[in-house]
């Protein structure tokens, strides 16, 4: 953790604290019912332990739907009260929790200050404008009105400052991990809302009826929690079908799961979205996935193919592409799929695709493909010295593979800095000179 980002978790609670002091001495409005009021707590702390993994960098939880009722329900410095008991007390348990994986505490205590505090905020400006919007509208309107601005408040304000330490820590854009999230996210947020602010309705007058009205709140919990699984399942299943085509020849055992992992690192290297990296993940995993319908006699034959036997194997891209059709999962990544073997000066296959107009995420997979097949052993050729198959990557730089690709991935290389440029004439002249032309073929 950076000095920026323990500043910024640890420095939220100081304007969370001003701000609960600065609502006392707000008029008051709405129920103070203590036994709703326990109620709400309860199933705050319960809702913040049943976290579910949206995003590498995003968690959620069923706590939108209770902080909104809280909001609706009671006056505006009792709201911020009870919101930031919710959280202390279910970040409490977390701290006490273990992963039983790692054995490490499932929460922070830095972690346990930052949310509430974040989460005080939120419920103070959507609790002020519940209360402005709720007085100066009246009636049904009026009260609908309130409690839809409210929800936005505590959306905003709570994205916003959980992105931005999300942000410092990858040192990501906050726009770009918050559009990670909002893309699996957005619509079950939208139900908690609207769930939390029927809970407020239904048990104004009765308490207990808070309870039945958690019944919808967990089903929409648990159809993102299904959801999430079935993806999950999926793209399992689309891997394993990738691993049983890699196995069909030796030489290429955990060739998909290689070119995956040198796809992620130079995607990175080039700063590209988590959302970015993941597509181009899923697509460098499942690649080769239309090999399946290449005979065996092609596949592993040692030698040259002839030109027959070669066009059957450029089919490989599209017939993968096609498999992948089925699966909305990979609905942006088949076109990566499809576009592996095309070349920046349009000599690939199976478009004919130049320059610009190759998907950037198939730009990258198609050097870590490259890379992975001349570096490991085929029928046809033992697997080349990585200083050769450096050589081949900077020979075909700006004409085979994308130059900003190729500088990227050979950044990730043990030992290998940055190239610049205007270094690679100088660094690819002599190492051409002394190892002369690299044979071999670099992989269909």
């Amino acid at each position: 953790m950076t000095w920026a980002l323990r500043t910024y978790l640890r420095g939220m609670a100081a304007p969370a604290g001003a701000v609960a002091i600065a609502l006392l001495v707000l008029p008051g409005g709405g129920s103070a019912d203590p036994m709703l009021a326990l109620i709400l707590v309860c199933l705050g702390v319960v809702a913040a332990n049943f976290q579910l993994q949206v995003t590498p960098r995003y968690k959620t939880d069923a706590a939108p739907a209770i902080d909104l009722a809280i909001v609706v329900l009671f006056p505006a410095a009792a709201a911020v009260a009870l919101v930031g008991m919710c959280r202390i007390a279910g970040d409490g348990i977390l701290c006490l929790r273990r992963n039983p994986l790692t054995g490490n505490p499932r929460r922070a205590p830095i972690d346990l200050v930052f949310n509430t505090a974040q989460l005080m905020l939120a419920a103070s400006a959507a609790a002020i404008i519940h209360r402005g919007v709720g007085t100066s509208v009246q009636g049904v309107i009026g009260a609908a009105l309130a409690a839809v601005l409210a929800a936005t408040a505590l959306y905003v304000i709570n994205t916003a400052l959980v992105v931005t330490a999300a942000g410092l820590h990858v040192h990501r854009s906050p726009l770009h991990v918050w559009a990670d999230a909002a893309r699996s996210d957005i619509k079950q947020t939208a139900a908690l809302y609207v769930s939390g602010y029927l809970l407020a309705i239904v048990s104004a007058s009765q308490p207990w009826l808070a309870l039945v009205m958690m019944v919808p709140v967990a089903a929409v919990q648990l159809s993102l929690k299904r959801s999430l699984q079935l993806l999950e399942q999926t793209i399992a299943a689309v891997e394993s079908m990738a691993d049983v085509v890699d196995r069909r020849d030796p030489y290429t055992f955990q060739h998909s799961q290689s070119v995956a992992d040198h796809a992620v690192r130079t995607a990175r290297r080039l700063h590209l979205s988590d959302r970015d990296v993941e597509l181009i993940r899923l697509a460098a995993r499942v690649h080769d996935l239309g090999k399946i319908a290449v005979p065996d006699s092609v596949l592993h034959k040692e030698g040259r193919l002839t030109e027959e036997e070669f066009e059957l194997m450029k089919k490989h891209p599209a017939d993968g592409a096609q498999i992948l059709a089925k699966f909305a999962e990979y609905r942006k990544g088949r076109e990566l799929v499809l576009s592996h073997h095309e070349r920046i000066d349009g000599r690939g296959y199976p478009r004919g695709l130049s320059g610009e107009e190759i998907p950037f995420g198939a730009r990258i997979i198609a050097v870590a493909d490259a890379w992975d097949a001349m570096t490991s052993d085929r029928p046809y050729r033992a697997a080349l010295e990585q200083d050769v198959a450096l050589v081949e990557l900077l020979r075909g730089r700006g004409t085979q593979w994308d130059g900003a690709v190729v500088d990227a991935f050979a950044s990730t290389l043990p030992g290998m800095p940055a190239l610049a440029p205007e270094r690679h004439e100088g660094v690819a002249a002599p190492l051409l000179r002394s190892l002369g032309a690299v044979a071999g073929i670099l992989g269909s």
